[in-house]
């Protein structure tokens, strides 16, 4: 089912008059449409952005009543709330193949680490692919069942890809990795360590001597 967005007009209203009406300022751009400003409802876009991210075709639909295929751009963030304070809409085609970044979802469970308490590395959160627009996806799943042994390595060559979709990544570059766990080394101790350790004891020693010599003076 297609995700759909609507989009508002925003006249001559400023950003900080929109964002106190809980809509955010955005702007549309691509190759078939006029560069514009419009304004999205908050809760709505806040919802359609954590489905579809920035990788997912969404249907936006404009105050004249037409319609475009879009990407979400990229989005901005209030450095102190952390709420999105502007959006990027990315007009597509949906004939042309477009480049895109998916995130990566690990599923499964590894042997490694479930019977060698091997860690598991994450060397890659995304990868970058090519696919027409309708192939695009918010997240490919990368199953680490595979990972069996220390070393054992996932690549992007082993990744499934959606239908239709090549990959832009070296292909030879690790998606995911097992080192073994790290072994608790005794402490050593170093000569200077054991000359100070000696000399305070020397030290205590000569104070508590001096101090029974004190006293038996004062008897």
């Amino acid at each position: 089912m297609a995700l759909t967005l609507n989009a508002l007009s925003r006249g001559e209203k400023k950003s900080a008059s929109l964002r106190a009406e809980n809509l955010i300022p955005a702007e549309l751009y691509g190759p078939e449409v006029e560069n514009r400003g419009v304004a999205l409802e908050y809760d709505d876009f806040v919802k359609i952005y954590d489905e579809a991210g920035e990788s997912s075709l969404i249907e936006l639909c404009l105050p004249d009543g037409k319609s475009v295929s879009i990407l979400i751009g990229g989005v901005q963030l209030h450095p102190i709330s952390g709420k999105y304070i502007h959006v990027d809409l990315r007009q597509v085609s949906l004939t042309e193949k477009i480049e895109a970044n998916v995130e990566l979802k690990f599923v499964g469970e590894a042997p490694a680490v479930k019977e060698l308490s091997g860690i598991f590395v994450s060397a890659k959160s995304e990868i970058a692919i090519k696919a027409l627009p309708k192939h695009l996806v918010s997240e490919i799943e990368v199953d680490i069942s595979p990972l069996a042994q220390f070393g054992d390595k996932i690549l992007v060559r082993d990744i499934k890809l959606p239908t239709g979709a090549e990959v832009i990544d070296n292909p030879d570059a690790v998606i995911a990795s097992i080192s073994e766990p790290m072994k608790e080394e005794a402490p050593v101790a170093t000569a200077e360590a054991e000359k100070a350790a000696i000399e305070s004891v020397e030290v205590a020693g000569a104070k508590e001597t001096a101090g029974e010599e004190e006293s038996e003076a004062a008897k």
